[in-house]
């Protein structure tokens, strides 16, 4: 475009001197805003770049970048200012205590009440010292004791997960899981539901049996994370069994390794399916359970055959889907078997050992706590699951997409 300018104005230097005049300042008009747009450009890259918004943990791999290198050559890496580097190099403890997808440290950095968030930090840490398991519930619980001795309204704090929440951040207290493992399906699970389900339908067909003729029955571990896990006993004494009553409803055994071998699988037999309603008279019945090595043995067998029952095991790998306790029980059992330990431990004036520390619950008082958490399972809720595992589904089909609730990535299918 110059050029263009340059040698027109040249051709016509004498007749045309205002002319080209007026094409040069055209030119220098052209050129001054090409240049403000472009620096306009680059103004707001740069106002977009400064405005962009980090969380803690890509401000945590700067702070290592700035720390194994220096702050310039973190930031020229990570696109960022030097001096942002340097204020998350300051708040480095503060990025590896909190979420690491949150991206500022605004609102206030004291509750409320903040005598009551030093004293529960306190707690907390007391705890911790005596190696006592904290929840959330705990402490909402020991916050809601502490609330009345320092006066505090009611209507003003009600301890609620917001709120503990909130104090968890500000004292730098996280939640820390206990791992597990979760079941996973084998490689070929549809076709082991499927085959479940026509099996099962095929013995009701068959058979004709009452729906409360038809039972599940599993084993499930509970602990409680006390601060030892050994006990005083008389050398070759292999029995633990308590002395004292225990509630009605509760049938207590004990075993060396604490397994259920085919001896305990027997005795469950008689002593518990054997006094279900209709068992006195024989009445043809099913029970299923998993395929753990003392379900299968011989002995079992043969009881429930004395039994006039038919045994159904659950495909190996399969009981997250085909176990009624697993399904809709066992998990709300033990949360509420949790709560009233949690209770427990808050209600103070425990007795303890000869060492300081703090003695287990009475055997009789953890019955009563399986009792009331039992309870507290709804009849619904079972009979839902018996449905969803496809146990006591409608014989007419009606109900079979039941046991594919929840299992998207499967087709729907129907039995031939």
């Amino acid at each position: 475009m110059m050029w263009l300018v340059t040698q027109m104005t040249s051709h016509y230097r004498e007749g045309h001197t205002h002319s080209s005049y007026s094409m040069q300042c055209l030119a220098a008009m052209q050129r001054s805003r090409d240049y403000l747009e472009k620096s306009a450009s680059k103004v707001g890259q740069i106002n977009q770049h400064v405005q962009n918004s980090y969380d803690a943990n890509f401000k945590l791999m700067v702070v290592n970048e700035a720390e194994s290198s220096n702050n310039c050559k973190a930031a020229k890496k990570f696109g960022v200012t030097e001096c942002n580097v340097r204020r998350w190099r300051a708040q480095k403890e503060r990025l590896k205590n909190t979420n690491s997808q949150r991206k500022a440290f605004r609102g206030p950095q004291s509750g409320k009440f903040a005598e009551l968030d030093d004293r529960i930090y306190e707690y907390v840490i007391e705890k911790h010292r005596d190696a006592m398991p904290i929840t959330r519930e705990i402490i909402r619980l020991r916050a809601l004791e502490l609330a009345k001795e320092l006066n505090i309204p009611t209507n003003e704090f009600k301890a609620g997960t917001g709120w503990c929440t909130r104090m968890m951040r500000r004292k730098g207290l996280t939640l820390r899981r206990r791992t597990s493992l979760a079941q996973r399906l084998p490689s070929d699970f549809e076709e082991k539901l499927l085959s479940f389900q026509r099996y099962v339908l095929k013995l009701r067909k068959t058979h004709s049996y009452p729906l409360d003729q038809i039972g599940n029955a599993d084993q499930t571990p509970v602990f409680f994370d006390m601060p030892t896990s050994v006990t005083v006993a008389k050398k070759g004494d292999k029995s633990t069994m308590p002395k004292e009553m225990m509630p009605a409803g509760i049938i207590l055994r004990s075993q060396e390794k604490g397994w259920m071998d085919t001896d305990l699988v027997v005795d469950w037999l008689k002593v518990v399916w054997g006094r279900r309603r209709g068992a006195l008279h024989k009445k043809r019945n099913m029970l299923v359970l998993d395929a753990s090595r003392g379900h299968l043995m011989e002995p079992v067998k043969t009881q429930l055959r004395k039994m006039n029952g038919d045994l159904v095991i659950i495909p190996g790998g399969m009981t997250s889907q085909l176990q009624v306790l697993d399904v809709v029980v066992n998990k709300s059992f033990k949360d509420n078997l949790r709560k009233r330990y949690t209770e427990w431990l808050l209600s103070g004036d425990h007795s303890l050992t000869p060492t300081g520390k703090l003695q287990k619950p009475a055997v009789h008082l953890l019955c009563t706590w399986i009792l009331q958490a039992w309870d507290a399972i709804s009849q619904e809720s079972i009979i839902h699951g018996f449905k969803k595992c496809c146990i006591s589904n409608a014989l007419d089909g009606s109900e079979d997409d039941i046991l594919w609730e929840g299992l998207t990535v499967l087709p729907r299918k129907t039995l031939p």
